[in-house]
Protein backbone atom coordinates (compact mmCIF):
# COMPACT_ATOMS: atom_id res chain seq x y z
CA UNK A 1 0.00 0.00 0.00
CA UNK A 2 1.21 3.82 -0.89
CA UNK A 3 2.22 6.09 2.03
CA UNK A 4 -0.41 8.34 0.75
CA UNK A 5 -3.38 5.63 0.97
CA UNK A 6 -2.09 4.84 4.88
CA UNK A 7 -1.97 8.45 5.90
CA UNK A 8 -5.89 8.68 4.81
CA UNK A 9 -6.77 5.43 6.32
CA UNK A 10 -5.24 6.70 9.25
CA UNK A 11 -6.78 9.93 9.09
CA UNK A 12 -10.13 8.92 8.70
CA UNK A 13 -10.10 6.18 11.23
CA UNK A 14 -9.11 9.16 13.58
CA UNK A 15 -12.10 11.21 12.34
CA UNK A 16 -14.85 9.29 12.33
CA UNK A 17 -14.98 8.50 16.13
CA UNK A 18 -13.99 12.33 16.82
CA UNK A 19 -17.28 12.97 14.84
CA UNK A 20 -19.57 10.54 16.54
CA UNK A 21 -17.92 11.75 19.70
CA UNK A 22 -19.45 15.43 19.34
CA UNK A 23 -22.48 14.80 17.36
CA UNK A 24 -23.39 12.69 20.77
CA UNK A 25 -22.27 15.51 22.96
CA UNK A 26 -24.92 17.72 20.42
CA UNK A 27 -28.22 16.02 20.54
CA UNK A 28 -27.53 14.79 23.55
CA UNK A 29 -27.41 18.28 24.66
CA UNK A 30 -30.65 18.66 23.01
CA UNK A 31 -32.11 16.16 24.92
CA UNK A 32 -30.81 17.00 28.18
CA UNK A 33 -32.38 20.44 28.30
CA UNK A 34 -35.77 19.51 26.75
CA UNK A 35 -36.02 17.55 29.78
CA UNK A 36 -34.85 19.89 32.28
CA UNK A 37 -37.03 22.12 30.41
CA UNK A 38 -40.19 19.87 30.89
CA UNK A 39 -40.36 17.67 28.28
CA UNK A 40 -39.27 13.93 27.90
CA UNK A 41 -40.05 13.48 24.21
CA UNK A 42 -36.31 13.00 23.34
CA UNK A 43 -35.47 10.75 26.15
CA UNK A 44 -38.64 7.76 25.53
CA UNK A 45 -37.10 8.26 21.88
CA UNK A 46 -33.77 6.87 23.28
CA UNK A 47 -31.64 10.38 22.20
CA UNK A 48 -30.68 11.46 26.09
CA UNK A 49 -27.27 9.11 25.44
CA UNK A 50 -23.92 9.82 24.65
CA UNK A 51 -24.24 6.85 22.20
CA UNK A 52 -23.12 7.45 18.94
CA UNK A 53 -25.62 4.76 17.11
CA UNK A 54 -28.76 6.66 18.24
CA UNK A 55 -28.07 9.85 16.43
CA UNK A 56 -26.25 8.96 13.39
CA UNK A 57 -27.43 10.17 10.29
CA UNK A 58 -26.09 8.14 7.18
CA UNK A 59 -26.58 11.40 4.73
CA UNK A 60 -24.39 14.07 7.63
CA UNK A 61 -22.05 10.96 7.85
CA UNK A 62 -21.83 10.92 4.28
CA UNK A 63 -21.24 14.85 4.19
CA UNK A 64 -18.74 14.24 6.38
CA UNK A 65 -16.37 11.80 4.14
CA UNK A 66 -17.04 14.04 1.04
CA UNK A 67 -17.36 17.77 3.11
CA UNK A 68 -15.71 17.15 5.93
CA UNK A 69 -19.23 19.37 7.14
CA UNK A 70 -21.66 16.69 8.36
CA UNK A 71 -24.51 16.54 10.96
CA UNK A 72 -26.65 14.02 12.99
CA UNK A 73 -30.44 13.30 13.08
CA UNK A 74 -32.30 16.04 14.59
CA UNK A 75 -33.81 15.31 18.30
CA UNK A 76 -37.48 15.24 18.42
CA UNK A 77 -39.15 17.63 21.16
CA UNK A 78 -42.68 18.51 21.91
CA UNK A 79 -42.99 22.03 22.46
CA UNK A 80 -46.79 21.46 24.08
CA UNK A 81 -44.70 20.48 27.33
CA UNK A 82 -42.69 23.58 28.00
CA UNK A 83 -44.33 26.12 29.86
CA UNK A 84 -43.10 28.82 27.43
CA UNK A 85 -43.21 26.99 24.08
CA UNK A 86 -41.00 29.53 22.06
CA UNK A 87 -38.95 30.66 24.44
CA UNK A 88 -38.04 26.78 25.63
CA UNK A 89 -37.90 25.75 21.77
CA UNK A 90 -35.09 27.92 21.14
CA UNK A 91 -33.37 27.06 24.21
CA UNK A 92 -33.39 23.52 23.20
CA UNK A 93 -32.33 24.13 19.87
CA UNK A 94 -29.59 26.30 20.62
CA UNK A 95 -28.09 23.68 23.19
CA UNK A 96 -26.56 21.70 21.08
CA UNK A 97 -24.36 24.35 19.21
CA UNK A 98 -23.60 25.89 22.81
CA UNK A 99 -22.67 22.33 24.16
CA UNK A 100 -20.13 22.33 20.96
CA UNK A 101 -18.54 25.30 22.04
CA UNK A 102 -18.15 24.32 25.54
CA UNK A 103 -16.32 20.70 24.04
CA UNK A 104 -14.33 22.64 22.24
CA UNK A 105 -13.04 24.62 25.09
CA UNK A 106 -12.96 21.76 27.13
CA UNK A 107 -10.45 20.12 24.37
CA UNK A 108 -8.24 22.91 24.10
CA UNK A 109 -7.36 22.34 27.76
CA UNK A 110 -6.83 18.85 27.60
CA UNK A 111 -4.41 20.06 24.61
CA UNK A 112 -2.90 22.44 26.30
CA UNK A 113 -2.24 20.04 29.77
CA UNK A 114 -1.52 16.76 28.19
CA UNK A 115 1.18 14.94 29.57
CA UNK A 116 2.87 13.80 26.52
CA UNK A 117 6.79 14.11 28.04
CA UNK A 118 5.27 10.91 30.05
CA UNK A 119 3.82 8.95 27.54
CA UNK A 120 5.19 6.83 24.26
CA UNK A 121 5.58 9.36 21.47
CA UNK A 122 3.42 7.57 19.21
CA UNK A 123 0.85 7.45 21.48
CA UNK A 124 0.62 11.32 22.37
CA UNK A 125 0.60 12.34 18.78
CA UNK A 126 -2.34 10.21 17.92
CA UNK A 127 -4.25 11.07 21.37
CA UNK A 128 -3.77 15.28 20.35
CA UNK A 129 -4.10 14.41 16.66
CA UNK A 130 -7.68 12.99 17.65
CA UNK A 131 -7.97 15.96 20.44
CA UNK A 132 -7.70 18.77 17.64
CA UNK A 133 -9.92 17.39 15.44
CA UNK A 134 -12.58 16.68 17.83
CA UNK A 135 -12.29 20.68 18.37
CA UNK A 136 -11.99 21.31 14.90
CA UNK A 137 -15.40 19.28 13.89
CA UNK A 138 -17.13 20.30 17.61
CA UNK A 139 -16.90 23.96 16.03
CA UNK A 140 -18.01 22.87 12.58
CA UNK A 141 -20.95 21.18 13.84
CA UNK A 142 -21.97 24.31 16.34
CA UNK A 143 -21.53 26.83 14.19
CA UNK A 144 -23.24 24.83 11.01
CA UNK A 145 -26.31 24.24 13.04
CA UNK A 146 -26.83 27.63 13.71
CA UNK A 147 -27.73 28.01 9.92
CA UNK A 148 -31.31 29.32 9.74
CA UNK A 149 -31.95 26.18 7.82
CA UNK A 150 -34.38 23.67 8.78
CA UNK A 151 -33.48 21.04 9.96
CA UNK A 152 -30.84 22.72 11.97
CA UNK A 153 -30.69 24.12 14.87
CA UNK A 154 -31.06 28.01 13.85
CA UNK A 155 -34.06 26.95 11.58
CA UNK A 156 -36.49 27.29 15.29
CA UNK A 157 -36.01 30.75 15.02
CA UNK A 158 -37.37 31.08 11.81
CA UNK A 159 -39.80 28.90 13.47
CA UNK A 160 -40.57 31.36 15.97
CA UNK A 161 -40.99 34.31 14.10
CA UNK A 162 -42.61 32.89 10.74
CA UNK A 163 -44.77 29.99 11.94
CA UNK A 164 -47.69 31.80 12.53
CA UNK A 165 -47.56 34.57 10.25
CA UNK A 166 -45.94 33.10 7.08
CA UNK A 167 -46.33 29.35 7.36
CA UNK A 168 -46.21 29.12 3.56
CA UNK A 169 -42.86 30.34 3.82
CA UNK A 170 -41.32 28.29 6.35
CA UNK A 171 -43.00 24.98 4.84
CA UNK A 172 -41.39 26.36 1.36
CA UNK A 173 -37.99 26.22 3.92
CA UNK A 174 -38.76 22.81 5.09
CA UNK A 175 -39.32 21.67 1.42
CA UNK A 176 -35.61 22.72 0.03
CA UNK A 177 -33.66 22.53 2.73
CA UNK A 178 -31.44 19.82 1.99
CA UNK A 179 -30.94 21.82 -1.75
CA UNK A 180 -30.31 24.89 -0.44
CA UNK A 181 -27.50 23.41 2.19
CA UNK A 182 -25.98 21.25 -1.04
CA UNK A 183 -25.91 24.52 -2.89
CA UNK A 184 -23.98 25.99 -0.25
CA UNK A 185 -21.40 24.08 -0.56
CA UNK A 186 -21.56 23.57 -4.38
CA UNK A 187 -20.99 27.19 -4.64
CA UNK A 188 -17.24 27.75 -3.85
CA UNK A 189 -17.82 31.32 -2.80
CA UNK A 190 -20.22 30.35 -0.08
CA UNK A 191 -18.36 27.44 1.30
CA UNK A 192 -15.33 28.71 1.57
CA UNK A 193 -16.96 31.74 3.04
CA UNK A 194 -18.51 29.18 5.91
CA UNK A 195 -14.96 27.62 6.27
CA UNK A 196 -13.32 31.06 7.33
CA UNK A 197 -16.38 31.82 9.76
CA UNK A 198 -15.74 28.17 11.11
CA UNK A 199 -11.78 29.06 11.33
CA UNK A 200 -12.90 32.35 12.67
CA UNK A 201 -14.48 30.94 15.64
CA UNK A 202 -11.96 28.29 16.38
CA UNK A 203 -9.25 30.63 16.57
CA UNK A 204 -11.40 32.82 18.99
CA UNK A 205 -11.97 29.68 21.64
CA UNK A 206 -8.64 28.56 21.14
CA UNK A 207 -7.25 31.87 22.40
CA UNK A 208 -9.37 31.49 25.36
CA UNK A 209 -7.15 29.16 26.38
CA UNK A 210 -3.75 29.56 24.60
Amino acid sequence: MSGQFIHSLAFFLQLIPAFLIVLSVHECAHAFTALLLGDDTAKKMGRLTLNPLAHIDPMGLLFLIIFRIGWAKPVRFDQRNFKHPRLYSVLTAFAGPVSNFVLAFFTFVLIKYFPSNFLPVAFSVTVIHVLKLIAQISVMLGVFNLLPIPPLDGSHILMVLFLYKYPRVLMWFYKYSLFIILLLFLIPQTRNGFIELIQFVQQLIRSLVF
